[in-house]
């Protein structure tokens, strides 16, 4: 992993364990957060089945929670799957 996390900077962990999310350190704009699975891979498709399960799981509690805490209605996701998509 680039960057060492600490359990301070995580907002969101699954009940599974497999997925965290946590701000930006850079964001584009209110809202911006990551959510990655625990376990490093350099693309999804080296992600075990129920890591992506709980990874695309996440992501949409993740949503709703960001969703509901700034009163959107709508929200953008992105996929950077490889550092030629630009995944740090």
């Amino acid at each position: 992993a680039k960057f060492k996390l600490d359990g301070t900077q995580l907002f969101y962990a699954s009940l599974r364990g497999l997925t965290v999310a946590f701000v930006n350190l850079k964001p584009l704009t209110a809202g911006h957060v990551l959510v990655t699975p625990r376990r490093v891979a350099s693309l999804l498709q080296d992600l075990m089945e129920d890591e992506v399960d709980d990874l695309f799981q996440s992501v949409r509690v993740v949503q709703q929670l960001i969703e509901r805490y700034y009163g959107a209605t709508a929200s953008n996701l992105g996929i950077q799957d490889g550092r030629d998509a630009g995944q740090s």
